[in-house]
Formats: C-alpha cells, sequence, structure tokens
C-alpha cells in the first residue's frame, strides 16, 4: 500500500500545487463559516458541496452523487484529476470512496477539518458507505496521495471539537505507549492547542499500526479498534459524537481489561491517577449502561451488525494490558452484554 505523504501548514495550501486538474469535495459548512475557505474554494474550477453526516455515506444516496460527479468531470483526465477532499471524517470517507472508483481511482488529497478526521479517519486509506444502520460496510482501502492538515482551519472548529477529538487522540496514545502516552498523561488541559500538539505524533503512531497490516489481513490492525466496540454500540444508541462515543467505550474496555485480569489493579489505577484521564468518560457514571431488557436487545443487534465480527455472534474485542500493550480476544455477543451487566451491578453495589 502506497504510503502518503503529510503536509502541516498553518494556512491553506496553494491550489496549483495540489494537482493539475481539480475537483474540490468539500462541507457545505465550511465556506458558511470560513471567509478565508470561501475565498479559497474559488481558485477551483471543479467543485461539489456535500452535507456532511452519516446520511452521505448511505449506499441508497451514492447513486446520485456519483451521476452528477461523473458530469462534472466528463471533460477531465484520469491521469491528471486529483480529487481535493476538505471536511470531517463522513466527508473523508465519501471523498476517499468516490475517489477510488471515480475512472477506476484518481489521485486524493485529504484535508481534514475536524480534530477527529486530523487524527483519525483521514490516514490508514479507509473508505466506506453504510447500509442501513450498519456502519462501514462497503468501502476500499486507498491512501491518500497527500493528506494536508491546516492550523488555521482546525483551530477555527468550536473547542468542544476539540474534546471530541479527544477521544481518538486517547485511544492511540494506549495503543501506542511510550513517550506519547506518557507526555499526554500530564495533560491538565484538553483544548485544540493540546490536541494540535499531539498532532503529529498521534499520526505516526497510527501509521506504524497501519504499516504492519495495511489491509486488515494479519488481524494486527484490529488494535486500532480498542473503545469502538462498546463506543460504536453507544453511538448508534444514543446518537453521539464518534470521538464522545469512543471516550466512553475506553472506559468500558478498560474495566473489562481489569475483570478478565488481563490489566492488573495496580496498572488501572496508575492510569486513573494521570492528570488526562480526568477527560475519560465513564458510561456508568453518565448512566448510559442500563440492565433493562428493551436495551440490553437493542445493544444486541447493534452488536451483531458489528463489521469486526469473526463468525455470527462472536467478535473482536481489544482489551488492554498496559499502554503500549493491546490483547485482542474473541468475545461473543452474550459475553459483551453480561459484562455490562456485571460494570452496572459492581457500580450499585460499588
Amino acid at each position: 500500500m502506497k504510503k502518503s505523504s503529510l503536509l502541516f501548514s498553518n494556512e491553506l495550501p496553494r491550489v496549483s500545487e495540489l494537482g493539475e486538474e481539480l475537483l474540490l469535495i468539500y462541507d457545505e459548512v465550511l465556506p458558511k463559516k470560513s471567509p478565508a475557505f470561501k475565498k479559497w474554494m474559488k481558485q477551483f474550477s471543479l467543485s461539489y458541496g456535500v452535507r456532511a453526516g452519516e446520511e452521505l455515506k448511505a449506499v441508497e444516496k451514492f447513486p446520485a452523487h456519483i451521476f452528477k460527479i461523473v458530469q462534472l468531470c466528463e471533460n477531465t483526465s484520469s491521469r491528471r484529476l486529483t480529487l481535493v477532499v476538505a471536511g470531517g471524517g463522513s466527508v473523508g470517507d465519501f471523498g476517499g470512496f468516490v475517489a477510488s472508483i471515480l475512472k477506476r481511482g484518481v489521485k486524493l488529497v485529504q484535508m481534514p477539518s475536524t480534530w477527529l478526521s486530523a487524527i483519525d479517519s483521514a490516514h490508514g486509506g479507509k473508505t466506506a458507505l453504510n447500509v442501513g444502520s450498519a456502519k462501514n460496510q462497503i468501502g476500499t482501502f486507498y491512501p491518500a496521495d497527500k493528506i494536508v492538515l491546516v492550523r488555521s482551519l482546525l483551530i477555527a472548529q468550536p473547542e468542544a471539537r476539540a474534546f471530541e477529538g479527544f477521544g481518538e487522540l486517547l485511544k492511540i496514545s494506549w495503543i501506542a505507549g511510550g513517550k506519547l502516552w506518557a507526555d499526554l498523561s500530564k495533560e491538565y488541559e484538553i483544548t485544540s492547542a493540546t490536541v494540535w500538539k499531539y498532532l503529529a505524533a498521534s499520526i505516526d503512531a497510527k501509521n506504524k499500526v497501519v504499516s504492519k497490516d495495511p489491509e486488515e489481513k494479519s488481524g494486527h490492525r484490529h488494535i486500532l479498534n480498542l473503545g469502538h466496540t462498546m463506543g460504536h454500540v453507544l453511538e448508534a444508541y444514543y446518537k453521539l459524537p464518534h470521538g464522545v462515543a469512543i471516550n466512553y467505550g475506553l472506559d468500558f474496555a478498560l474495566r473489562w481489561s481489569v475483570e478478565n485480569k488481563i490489566m492488573t489493579v495496580s496498572e488501572y489505577e496508575k492510569i486513573q491517577r494521570s492528570p488526562v484521564v480526568g477527560y475519560l468518560l465513564s458510561p456508568l457514571r453518565d448512566e448510559l449502561l442500563q440492565t433493562k431488557a428493551s436495551l440490553l436487545k437493542d445493544f444486541r443487534k447493534l452488536l451483531l451488525s458489528d463489521k469486526k465480527k469473526t463468525r455470527s455472534e462472536t467478535l473482536r474485542f481489544v482489551f488492554l494490558k498496559k499502554p503500549g500493550h493491546c490483547v485482542i480476544r474473541e468475545v461473543t455477543v452474550d459475553e459483551v452484554l453480561m459484562e455490562v451487566c456485571r460494570q452496572k451491578e459492581e457500580e450499585l453495589n460499588g
């Protein structure tokens, strides 16, 4: 798999440096929120605005999008055309998928506009569409030729978006361990400036994992799903922002790691004493885990649609032994639901 080149920039890049023939696919909110982006995008002769969100990735909506995009690109050359995709995770997934199939594959530049996409989804080459309520069921591995990380674009987001990005930042720091976790663990405040500070290191940590298993064939890349099994359930059930849901999922995974004696109690307590863990969310504390039959039934349905399943009711769950050491084990859907009940019971008795 080809390696994407990274460009860190304080301001929006020169359009002439991005390619010969260009099509900009962008989140339609960006020109409304950023006068600089609005002025910058006028330099593109071809552009296609989209509304960000999971609806954009719905497979049933894709034919209408691709029909319009093909019409826009009617007079372009497959050899010279570059798709520049500016937006968050859903726009990046959509635009990446378009680039991978348009004219049998054209050059791709990703320019993430959210912390979540800048830390995680813009890297690693995954593209995706959703089928019904099941996320990311159709997709390709198609790394961008270039990923442009623009500080002015990212810092312009509301500060709340930095906290959403923190879930993925914390995840990759626990996967990587070492200096990334050692430094991040000492932070007392999570702001946009904090996330930008760790952006290069977090991207490098993800790329090291991806390089060992670029197309998820050996199974090593599955460690990037730390916190995602329960995170995706809570995201879908409560309509939470992805980064917030992953933050909750990390807490669930940590507690289960201790229960399964994969992580020692002393290691768990050491992590909990880290200043930055004050920003770790607890689904128990916020009453997102309940033992009601109706909720467990819905959780079961969501777990059964998880793309990490290995068999009909078995999936891969990522546990943490300590920062820098993940353990992947196959668990049943019922075991996940039993752990929901156990954690709730422990909280009630605790």
